[in-house]
């Protein structure tokens, strides 16, 4: 036994020697010190985002345009002593002083940042409140040929307001009619008379007394033969204003003058807003009882086709309603979904659908499968469905690197016909496909910083076709998306390079940043509307916990 324990002993010792010749591991404090993102909010509203943060050229003072009232339109002052800062800083490092907490920013703030490794970078904190200086709408009302004529401005960012008015036409006793802030005024009288045969100077003054000067302009149109020309944000609102609770909005169609907002609450619902101005109209008859409801689209004739959640062994049905105020929808579908083709995974339908035609004549609808690569087919024919049990499809071509299309993917035909094409956007990408063989034709070269996409939209526009999607960007948090248009009237183009010479002709549009908080789902959608007689085209996105943006595009030269 003392020769077991005197070898036990040495072999100890000679571990603790060797161990203690071995130099310990440099461990290197990390040096970032740099604010990646900062923003504020009020009490009680927890991580939502209500203010945007605007950085000086040197990045060492940040600046804060709290609205004078908030929301906007509401008799609710902002109290900049009692506002919240979120920021994010660099792994390892701190901030002082610390943040999250009711803050006073009547005056400047200073916040350091200081490194793992000890280094500080110091940033002077700036908020004021402003007024709101913008002009939602304008419109002139006059009268031509012994009729009353109605004619939108279309605002520009250099602050003109255009009216293409067609050569003759006197407009020198126009109304004039706008839409401001409530706490603003205008410098001319809503519907006051105004000589449009020259440039008309009009100034809003914003609650706070700053002052934001628009020229009024009767310009003649120079229609563009092909495609998009000027185009301008027609308005937004947050999900703060739109009444958000966390991740439930999930989808927008438009039909006539209104736009309806879906909410996957329970029971879910269906909002009916002005698509023209964002105004709330009233809430749209559900008919799933205690279903949850996901999806709504429109057909060409304004028709919205809603659709239940649908997970195995679960109803799915479609209504049709002739308009957002229809009251007495009609089913068209009501398909139990035995998951036909055993998918082993989530399998379920609903959370997307997509259409292509008219429901009352012809018309395609393709719904896919959770977590798989099967895609469902309904045709509708002579205003009759052919089938109430779906034609099953299998995407063949998967992106690399991906087992399914995840829960969220989209098939969009490109016509009624049997074996239509269609776009195919899941998070992996987004693709044309061959509607015989299920293959992948061409797909859209995006890259980074965009890390997932979702939401489609397939529309016709002055002898051009564009496939609208959201780009989710920078972020796994998806809670940041700009919304893209692309001519796809070749869909050889599809598979053009970014790099290319012609590829703005191809992306012909990239909305600005939209953001809201986090967003685990990645859920978003757009939809398309026109007016004016199709002269004018309207794109609306939704970002869940973000808000909807509306954006105008006319077919006028720029």
């Amino acid at each position: 036994m003392k020769i077991i324990n005197s070898i036990i002993i040495l072999l100890l010792g000679t571990g603790a020697i060797l161990s203690s010749c071995r130099k310990a591991d440099t461990i290197v404090p990390k040096q970032q010190k740099a604010l990646s993102d900062i923003y504020a909010t009020t009490a009680g509203r927890g991580g939502e985002r209500l203010f945007d943060a605007v950085y000086s050229v040197n990045n060492d003072t940040i600046y804060f345009n709290v609205p004078y009232y908030y929301p906007a339109d509401s008799d609710n002052e902002s109290d900049l002593a009692k506002l919240i800062l979120r920021a994010t800083i660099p792994t390892e490092a701190i901030v002082s002083p610390t943040l999250g907490t009711l803050v006073d920013l009547t005056k400047p703030l200073t916040i350091t940042v200081t490194a793992g490794n000890g280094e500080s970078a110091r940033y002077i904190i700036v908020a004021k409140k402003v007024g709101d200086l913008s002009l939602t709408s304008a419109k002139i009302k006059y009268t031509d040929g012994g009729l009353p004529q109605v004619l939108d401005g279309v605002i520009q960012a250099n602050n003109d307001v255009l009216f293409y008015v067609l050569p003759g036409t006197n407009v020198s006793g126009a109304k004039f009619s706008y839409v401001i802030n409530k706490h603003s005024t205008g410098s001319v009288a809503n519907d006051a008379v105004v000589d449009l045969s020259q440039n008309i100077p009009f100034t809003v003054t914003g609650v706070d007394g700053s002052k934001r000067v628009y020229t009024l302009k009767a310009v003649e149109p120079v229609k563009l033969a092909y495609g998009v020309g000027i185009n301008r944000k027609l308005w937004s609102k947050t999900a703060a204003e739109l009444s958000f609770t966390g991740n439930n909005e999930t989808s927008i169609a438009i039909s006539g003058d209104h736009i309806v907002l879906v909410r996957r609450t329970s029971p879910s619902k269906f909002s009916v807003y002005n698509r023209f101005t964002g105004a709330y109209v009233q809430e749209m008859f559900y008919p799933y009882g205690a279903q949850l409801s996901f999806q709504m689209v429109e057909d060409s004739s304004g028709n919205l086709i809603t659709t239940s959640w649908a997970p195995k062994n679960a109803k799915f049905i479609l209504y049709k309603y002739q308009n957002a105020l229809d009251v007495n929808p009609v089913k068209i579908i009501d398909w139990t979904n035995n998951n036909p083709t055993a998918i082993t995974l989530d399998g379920g339908v609903g959370r997307r659908v997509n259409i292509y035609g008219d429901v009352n004549k012809n018309a395609t609808i393709m719904a896919a499968a959770g977590q798989s690569k099967v895609i469902y087919k309904w045709q509708i024919k002579n205003g009759v469905l052919v089938n109430n049990t779906p034609a099953v499809i299998t995407y063949n071509s998967l992106a690399t690197g991906a087992t399914n299309m995840g829960f969220y993917a989209e098939a969009q035909p490109v016509s009624a016909d049997d074996n239509a094409n269609y776009f195919l956007n899941y998070q992996f990408e987004v693709a044309l496909v061959n509607g015989t063989t299920h293959e992948r034709i061409a797909a859209l070269s995006l890259g980074l910083p965009v890390v997932f996409t979702m939401p489609t939209a397939y529309a016709k526009f002055n002898n051009a076709t564009y496939l609208g999607i959201v780009k989710f960007l920078d972020s796994y948090d998806l809670n940041k998306v700009k919304m893209s248009l692309f001519d796809v009237t070749r869909p050889s183009d599809m598979s053009m390079l970014p790099t290319s010479s012609t590829y703005s002709s191809f992306n012909v549009f990239n909305s600005d940043y939209y953001t809201g908080t986090i967003n685990g789902n990645g859920t978003a959608d757009i939809c398309i509307g026109y007016s004016n007689n199709k002269e004018r085209m309207q794109v609306y996105t939704l970002l869940t916990n973000g808000g909807i943006w509306a954006h105008e595009f006319t077919n006028y030269k720029p």
